[in-house]
């Protein structure tokens, strides 16, 4: 009894009906709306993708077709991982607390093959994601900029760095959460957790950076055409800049609210989890750059004016087009590390 006793004052904080019951409804609910949102969105781009094809649109709309299927499959992939893992925790978590019965418990937290498998696969998924929406990012930056290599070099080179990071910390945290009743799996799960850290930052100085890229040259080209006096509308192009703004930065905010959650203490922590968020803007800002490109809120056809821009369009009646889209990166990070760590810390 004295040890039921004491397991249950060190869970007590741990196994609060919060954790256990509203901040996992509140989660999985966060996320199958913005998931629901996502599946509409989705739709609605590859109906307007299959309905406004042109001619001048056929290289990219295959290439930009098949990320943007890989990364909606890769979401729903990610959206039924999360609630199996969600189900579970909270059936072992009600469990304990109703049975006061902690083996299990403190099994799940320290060496369960089954969650480190769920959390593995969750990591690889979003490091894929990232693959996939960071091509996407490094063509689409390529492109606007004239296909200029001293553009698109470094990019490739940064996204094989960060992807290699996020693959060697999916790897190392694997290791680590296997059993962290070990000392040396306990160092490497920490170590992975500083890697995640890392990875989610520069992330979204990435994504910020190649955002900025792309609307600065939007602004460029707009100049040069005006300065040859031809007229167009900053009403229009200010609208191009806003799109791209106003969709990049729902990726990193959406990070950046991630990365604070899950470094925070428990109590001060928000009621959902803001992983799931981010993982799943990734995917909605681009087709939503997409969508609202293809139903022609687009820059003018610009290339007779300025020679070197290449800008992927479709040219309407009316003489304006719309333009293809901009993908952003993802970083492998959730915040059941921080349970697995406060778990075992509470086990000890």
């Amino acid at each position: 009894m004295s040890s039921a006793t004491s397991a249950a004052e060190a869970y007590a904080d741990f196994l609060s009906v919060r954790r256990v019951i509203l901040d996992s409804i509140s989660s999985v609910a966060v996320m199958y709306f913005a998931y629901g949102f996502y599946v509409l969105l989705f739709g609605t781009c590859i109906r307007i993708m299959h309905n406004r094809q042109s001619e001048d649109d056929r290289p990219n709309y295959s290439l930009y077709l098949s990320l943007t299927i890989i990364l909606f499959v890769l979401s729903t992939l990610f959206v039924a991982g999360y609630t199996i893992d969600q189900g579970t925790r909270s059936v072992i978590y009600f469990t304990a607390i109703k049975t006061g019965d902690y083996d299990r418990l403190d099994k799940y937290l320290s060496n369960d093959l089954g969650k480190t498998l769920v959390f593995t696969i969750h990591q690889l998924i979003t490091v894929f994601m990232n693959l996939t929406a960071d091509t996407m990012l490094i063509h689409r930056c390529y492109v606007i900029w004239g296909s200029r290599k001293r553009v698109g070099l470094p990019l490739a080179a940064a996204s094989t760095a960060l992807n290699a990071l996020g693959l060697a910390g999916c790897i190392i945290n694997a290791i680590g959460t296997s059993n962290t009743t070990l000392e040396w799996k306990w160092a490497l799960y920490l170590v992975a957790r500083r890697i995640s850290f890392v990875y989610g930052i520069v992330n979204v100085i990435v994504n910020s950076m190649i955002t900025l890229l792309t609307a600065g040259r939007i602004w460029w080209i707009h100049r040069q055409v005006r300065a040859r006096g031809v007229h167009s509308s900053d009403k229009l192009i200010n609208s191009i800049s806003r799109i791209i703004l106003e969709s990049g930065i729902i990726y990193p905010i959406f990070v950046i609210g991630a990365t604070i959650a899950v470094n925070v203490p428990p109590s001060e922590r928000f009621r959902f989890d803001f992983y799931p968020l981010a993982a799943l803007s990734a995917g909605i800002a681009p087709t939503l750059i997409l969508v609202r490109a293809k139903l022609g809120k687009n820059v003018e056809t610009f290339q007779p004016m300025v020679s070197d821009l290449r800008f992927t369009s479709r040219t309407t009646r009316g003489g304006e087009s719309t333009s293809s889209h901009q993908a952003y990166s993802l970083q492998p990070f959730s915040t059941v590390p921080s349970e697995i760590e406060e778990g075992v810390v509470a086990g000890k």
